[in-house]
């Protein structure tokens, strides 16, 4: 699995996935269709970790709390500047738990990023993968909960912008339940390679 974007993928040895699903297919095509729902039960299980890191409590509040001065080299000009960074600091949240609904008919942020998180199961001659994702990511905020930091209107006035610490709900789960995921999707297809071969 890599960091490339918004869609963890499971690694699965594919090959040997899809040849033996074929086989569970072309023996029986409702005990096919089971083990693909375990496959995406697999990813669903994952899918219940992030959510319930989303339901815990907010992060803390962020603030700059000072500058400092980096010098870099810019490849266009040929020459070493200063740049002035800010210095980011820990602050207590006002009135945690309270959210803007966003245009998800009245849904908080966090709960529309919960209705967005999807199991996708592909097992074609080309591809076979289970990933986990997330659906309209950049209206949901699903990308930018997950940043370690992000800037936002305060209650949609862009001229007072604030920071605020996200939440990396996302890749902890789906990189630590991947493995076990690979291997109930094994065991799934061994089973049901036995159930035919009975």
């Amino acid at each position: 699995m890599t960091r490339g974007g918004v869609t963890p993928k499971i690694a699965l040895d594919t090959s040997s996935v899809r040849t033996r699903f074929e086989r569970i297919k072309e023996f029986d095509p409702a005990l096919a269709r089971r083990v693909r729902r375990d496959m995406r039960q697999s990813g669903d299980e994952i899918i219940a970790e992030q959510r319930a890191i989303l339901d815990g409590p907010l992060p803390r509040g962020v603030a700059v709390v000072g500058q400092r001065t980096k010098r870099t080299y810019n490849a266009k000009t040929k020459r070493i500047v200063k740049r002035r960074l800010n210095v980011y600091g820990d602050r207590d949240v006002k009135r945690p738990g309270r959210s803007r609904s966003n245009d998800e008919g009245g849904v908080g942020l966090r709960e529309g990023i919960k209705k967005s998180l999807r199991t996708r199961v592909v097992i074609t001659e080309k591809r076979t993968s289970i990933a986990v994702r997330t659906t309209n990511a950049k209206r949901t905020g699903a990308t930018f909960w997950q940043a370690k930091r992000f800037r936002h209107p305060t209650f949609g006035h862009r001229d007072r912008m604030q920071y605020q610490a996200g939440m990396p709900y996302f890749w902890e789960p789906a990189f630590r339940g991947a493995e076990a995921a690979a291997a109930r999707v094994d065991a799934s297809i061994d089973e049901a390679l036995a159930e035919i071969s009975d």
